[in-house]
């Protein structure tokens, strides 16, 4: 008994030795009075690996699976940022602008935009799909609209319509940031437009 005990059991850690030496007494119960646990194995909180949504400039977009601090390294971004696009905590609409990078946070879409990628936290959320499809459609056609999936009672806005009132003769009229932030916000809108209708 003592054998398959050994062999099933794991070694005791230097860190589970008791404290008051080897002169304690065992409990009824056969075991020590304080067994410690070596914790340096276990991972804190937060620190696992989440996937992302990664949308470059040219439309194309992956899943990919990092940690809190690699983003937090990647994208220069204190802790407290990254705690804006967590799912489990409810914050009000917010958008951060910091030097390499802006953080959304607008109803459904939750996003770190930087100068050459949109990066996503991965979700089967309707809205969020809508946002990578909208953002890969206006990407690779590179016509500046309004969107509006709804229907066309609404006017739409063609790039054609914003050269002729400010004389620019190019579609990507934004640079890509801000691109993608329009995106987000037309999103949002649509997010809140239909929650409106339903009630």
């Amino acid at each position: 008994m003592a054998d398959l005990k050994e062999r099933l059991l794991p070694l005791k850690p230097q860190s589970a030795t008791n404290l008051r030496g080897t002169t304690s007494q065992a409990s009824a119960s056969g075991r020590q009075p304080f067994q410690g646990l070596d914790l340096s194995g276990l991972k804190k909180r937060g620190q696992g690996l989440r996937s992302w949504i990664r949308v470059d400039t040219s439309g194309n977009s992956q899943v990919i699976e990092v940690d809190k601090f690699t983003m937090m390294r990647r994208c220069d971004l204190p802790a407290r940022d990254l705690r804006l696009l967590d799912p489990l905590f409810v914050y009000p609409s917010t958008i951060l602008g910091r030097e390499k990078a802006i953080v959304v946070n607008l109803e459904q879409i939750r996003c770190i935009i930087t100068a050459d990628e949109v990066l996503l936290l991965n979700s089967l959320d309707s809205y969020v799909l809508q946002y990578v499809v909208e953002l890969q459609r206006r990407l690779t056609s590179g016509v500046g609209e309004v969107w509006q999936p709804e229907g066309p009672e609404l006017n739409r806005r063609s790039c054609r319509d914003f050269d002729n009132v400010y004389g620019s003769p190019s579609p990507d009229y934004l640079p890509f940031e801000f691109r993608a932030l329009e995106v987000a916000l037309e999103s949002a809108c649509t997010f809140l437009d239909s929650q409106v209708r339903v009630n």
